[in-house]
């Protein structure tokens, strides 16, 4: 590794990240600008970020039974990073860990502090081998030990039962596989698995997907637009769309930032054209840049608020498609911080932002036409629950079943798709195809 203290940027990172509520992956990507880092550096950093955010609150359980009263919130982020590398990074020795800690400690906040944190540690690393930590039962083991809050695992619980939740939970922190999704545009998916060689892998979840082995945003391919970093499960949304792809349609993405799906479907319908919008000018500057890195000229961006009725949009689409605002619980895995903010009250009320949204854009929808609406949750009020509620009260709307070729993701029963965290090694995922039919008298 360089001189650059990747400790003290860890740090950083994670007092933005459980201080100031920033995203793990939009945070990191900044400090990596910010401090032109190796490679080396930012593998480091990520894994002590990651597993730090990962872990939280298990490591700050351990924390509580060796210490004494209220730890101050900086001091725990650096003792907790620290229990983390000493508990899962072994190729550091653990006198070097609890030595950078402690100087870390010392340099942002005093001598005093570092001392503190040097006899917690020592108590600590003495102890690692036979923890003596104190749960009230078995169930509070789980869920601490998994670092699970007891409202998301109850909310888990209830809705697919303890055997399943309890995988689920599991599964949050294990590492997703690094997909791409290849662009039909300027390369086909057998060139680009030559050009990428043995480090590229076809996906058996989304036939547009390939995975790599090792992920490299410097790579000349992904700079010139070969392909684009997308999750498999999200990048099935394009393939459920399901119409003919030679045909010419006028296609709608009401909540397109940050824009991976409106890239897709436009690249993958290339006789149609699509408006991209999002109620944030930044949020559409982004799809503007990745429109023209890959070459894509059958999209326009549009800023719409998805809750606001567009007079100009009413029967005028073929195709809509509504991947809205959601609780994120599918991504967990990638973005860890998500479990910290779950409850009951927030997904109520992003269920009812969600319902907000579908309803407002149906009337968007030619007669014949198709809406397809995405999450990248999990939680059943804001997927089917949703769905069942608007097919209720929209008699015009009937489910249509999903067909997806060359996977071996399984459609319900009941048409829709619904990926589990745990069920195929990539995001969670909820899609539902809906078909406007003619409203009968």
């Amino acid at each position: 590794m360089s001189n650059i203290n990747t400790r003290k940027i860890s740090y950083e990172i994670l007092c933005d990240i459980f201080q100031e509520d920033a995203y793990s992956n939009i945070t990191l990507n900044k400090y990596f600008n910010k401090y032109k880092l190796e490679e080396q550096d930012k593998r480091f950093i990520s894994e002590v970020v990651y597993g730090t955010i990962k872990n939280k609150m298990y490591l700050e359980h351990i924390l509580k039974n060796y210490s004494k009263g209220r730890v101050k919130p900086k001091v725990k982020i650096i003792i907790i990073m620290a229990i983390y590398q000493l508990l899962y990074m072994d190729k550091t020795p653990s006198f070097a860990i609890i030595d950078e800690a402690v100087k870390l400690s010392k340099k942002i906040l005093g001598n005093i502090t570092g001392n503190f944190v040097n006899g917690i540690l020592r108590n600590i690393e003495r102890n690692l081998n036979d923890l003596a930590l104190k749960y009230k039962n078995k169930e509070e083991k789980f869920y601490i030990e998994n670092s699970c809050p007891e409202e998301l695992y109850s909310i888990l619980k209830r809705q697919y039962g303890k055997e399943k939740a309890q995988s689920i939970v599991k599964s949050f922190n294990s590492k997703s596989k690094n997909s791409i999704r290849y662009n039909p545009l300027k390369i086909s998916k057998e060139s680009l698995v030559e050009k990428l060689g043995s480090n590229a892998l076809s996906s058996d979840i989304c036939e547009d997907s390939l995975l790599l082995n090792k992920l490299d945003i410097n790579n000349k391919y992904f700079k010139e637009g070969y392909y684009i970093v997308q999750d498999e499960a999200s990048s099935l949304v394009a393939c459920a769309i399901g119409e003919n792809v030679s045909t010419k349609y006028n296609i709608l993405d009401t909540c397109a930032a940050p824009g991976g799906k409106s890239l897709h479907i436009a690249s993958k319908y290339f006789n149609s054209s699509l408006i991209s919008c999002d109620k944030y000018i930044h949020k559409l500057k982004l799809i503007q840049e990745n429109i023209k890195k890959l070459e894509i000229d059958n999209i326009k961006t549009y800023e719409q608020d998805a809750t606001k009725c567009n007079i100009d949009f009413l029967n005028n689409f073929d195709i809509v498609i509504c991947d809205v605002p959601c609780s994120g619980i599918g991504v967990i895995k990638n973005k860890p911080e998500i479990k910290y903010k779950i409850t009951d009250k927030y997904i109520e009320s992003i269920a009812a932002l969600q319902y907000k949204i579908i309803e407002n854009s149906k009337g968007y929808v030619k007669v014949g036409g198709v809406l397809v609406y995405s999450t990248c949750t999990i939680d059943k009020r804001e997927n089917i629950e949703n769905i069942e509620r608007f097919l209720n009260e929209n008699k015009d709307f009937r489910l249509e079943k999903i067909t997806l070729n060359n996977s071996k993701v399984k459609v319900q029963d009941n048409g829709t798709i619904e990926i589990l965290p745990d069920d195929y090694e990539c995001d969670g995922f909820f899609i539902a195809k809906l078909r406007k039919m003619e409203e009968k008298c």
